[in-house]
């Protein structure tokens, strides 16, 4: 996805401004259809008049100067797009939209920038390392697990439940005189101690899993009255989770690959979510509604790009970006419908706060089918 992500930064960036850098020659007629082009572009077929047989330096500079030029329509667009909610948005649907960056292309061009932002920062400055589940696991119950050798110093160790510790516990327990914070406490270190499949049971020294003990501990809690089939469909669905566990890097690779494409997906979902909130307002139609989810996203890409980078220059500061994070969306969208929409103060507010529940609602969806599939993927 990484490659694929950089072929559509590069696509994006392409068609920022108009072209203005590179020579043509009007008067001429068109390579392609042959019909007089009498300034910069051909009005039969819209190609660019410029012939770019020309030095490479000098072709690659007239590129570079065409994408980052200020003067082209990404200066005009991000000051509006960032600092006036909803502004750009209303040109472009009046029909003014010569002078803006199309609004899928800037939208693709934010999101681009933020995954890049947010996969490089965090390879490089280590945010993904505890999402790493290794020795950590049952040293929240000291004294759980222990490794006995089975007599063969070949053999793996044989991983058993520690039932001297096991014994303590219950008698603790037992004893009436602990509080009720204490008895909840050991309540719990004792159900993870014999219940359920504690993954202490079964992991290897090597850190890898124990499969003969992970089939033993399926079969003991779906009992014997369980048939065949669900004992075996038990079995692959522990077999492939210790799989998993083996090799959380991929599975990380996965969420990487297709968490852009899942943020694509709330696009039209956005889209939809602003048909419905404007259903009685017969002027606006799902074009409308198009843009300004694409305009919203692409501000949110924006910000959120801005604040990996100052979190990563400034980490003593990551709580009040957090709290920027949260706050400024809020103004922003309740802004953007006000403008674009031109509704009232107290319609714009609970819209807003209906649109923020409900996406905050379909995004956390997403995100716990994001991580479903690539566990699967993996």
């Amino acid at each position: 996805m990484e490659h694929e992500m950089e072929v559509a930064g590069l696509g994006s960036a392409g068609g920022v401004s108009h072209g203005e850098h590179h020579p043509v020659r009007s008067g001429q007629p068109c390579a392609n259809c042959k019909t007089i082009v009498e300034d910069r572009y051909c009005t039969t077929c819209g190609q660019l008049a410029s012939n770019f047989h020309r030095p490479v330096w000098d072709l690659v500079m007239s590129s570079l100067a065409d994408t980052f030029a200020l003067d082209g329509r990404l200066s005009r667009s991000l000051p509006l797009l960032l600092f006036r909610p909803g502004r750009m948005t209303r040109n472009y649907l009046d029909g003014k939209r010569a002078r803006y960056v199309p609004p899928f292309r800037l939208f693709l061009l934010s999101s681009v920038l933020f995954f890049l932002t947010l996969f490089t920062l965090g390879d490089r400055l280590g945010w993904y390392s505890d999402w790493h589940i290794g020795d950590e696991i049952g040293r929240e119950i000291p004294g759980t697990i222990t490794y006995v050798p089975d007599g063969d110093s070949d053999a793996p160790d044989v991983p058993v439940i520690d039932e001297a510790y096991v014994q303590d516990l219950r008698d603790e327990l037992a004893n009436s005189d602990i509080s009720d914070e204490r008895r909840e406490e050991i309540s719990k270190q004792l159900a993870a101690a014999q219940g359920g499949i504690n993954m202490n049971n079964i992991l290897l020294p090597s850190g890898r899993v124990d499969r003969e003990a992970l089939r033993q501990a399926v079969d003991e809690r779906v009992g014997p009255e369980a048939t065949p089939e669900a004992h075996e469909q038990m079995w692959r669905a522990a077999d492939h989770a210790a799989t998993v566990y083996e090799n959380q890097d991929k599975f990380g690779a996965r969420i990487r690959e297709w968490a852009p494409r899942f943020s694509l997906l709330f696009m039209p979902i956005l889209s939809l979510l602003l048909a419905l909130l404007y259903v009685w307002h017969r002027k606006q139609y799902i074009y409308d509604h198009v843009i300004t989810a694409l305009h919203i996203q692409t501000f949110i890409y924006f910000m959120l790009t801005g604040l990996l980078l100052v979190g990563a220059l400034l980490p003593q500061n990551v709580w009040w970006l957090v709290m920027f994070g949260l706050t400024v969306p809020v103004v922003y969208i309740y802004k953007q419908l006000r403008v674009t929409y031109g509704t009232g103060r107290f319609m714009s507010l609970m819209r807003t706060l209906i649109l923020l529940l409900i996406s905050t609602i379909i995004l956390s969806t997403l995100s716990v089918c994001l991580v479903i599939l690539s566990f699967y993927l993996v």
